[in-house]
């Protein structure tokens, strides 16, 4: 299948497209890829020549960013994959949707003694729906993947708040 138009990050590092990458390994590649396009060595090449080095550095940056962080790389893999699937299925559960305002307003009145057990619930729940994305697009049933990344955003928009309120708390 061909992704959407624009660069695929696992095309531009070289890695297959999978969410299951070794993550040490996709940095050591990284490294070598832009230490070898790096326009600090490529100085005494021709103008077209650096503005062909910056653009292929500016890739490789641009794919590490994406490839690096697990919910990206989902995302970056059901684009790929079936392109419309994200747009297709932005609207979520109403149920769902409840639940996700139940969880902000936990987070928003919760008081320090209960941060530690509500931060790990959130990071288990964050893990869970990952792994959800996993056994979705393994199936490849990237409809499924897309609706649970929308879903995502909530959960890990409300580890953030949460973090941001352990953050604040402490001096």
């Amino acid at each position: 299948m061909n992704g959407p138009i624009g660069l695929d990050p696992f095309t531009v590092l070289g890695v297959e497209h999978r969410l299951d990458l070794d993550v040490r390994a996709l940095e050591r590649r990284y490294m070598r890829m832009s230490r070898e396009c790096h326009p600090d060595l490529k100085r005494a090449a021709g103008a077209a020549d650096c503005a062909a080095v910056l653009a292929r550095s500016a890739e490789i940056n641009d794919a590490w960013h994406v490839l690096s962080d697990r919910w990206e790389r989902a995302r970056a893999l059901v684009l790929f994959r079936e392109p419309e699937a994200l747009d297709g299925h932005r609207r979520l559960d109403p149920e769902f949707l409840a639940t996700a305002l139940e969880l902000a307003e936990e987070v928003a009145l919760a008081a320090a003694a209960d941060f530690g057990s509500l931060r790990q619930r959130l990071l288990t729940s964050c893990d869970g729906v990952f792994a959800d994305i996993v056994r979705a697009c393994a199936e490849g049933d990237y409809a499924s993947a897309a609706r649970r990344l929308h879903e995502s955003r909530y959960v890990r928009k409300a580890l953030a708040d949460l973090e941001a309120k352990i953050e604040a708390a402490c001096p």
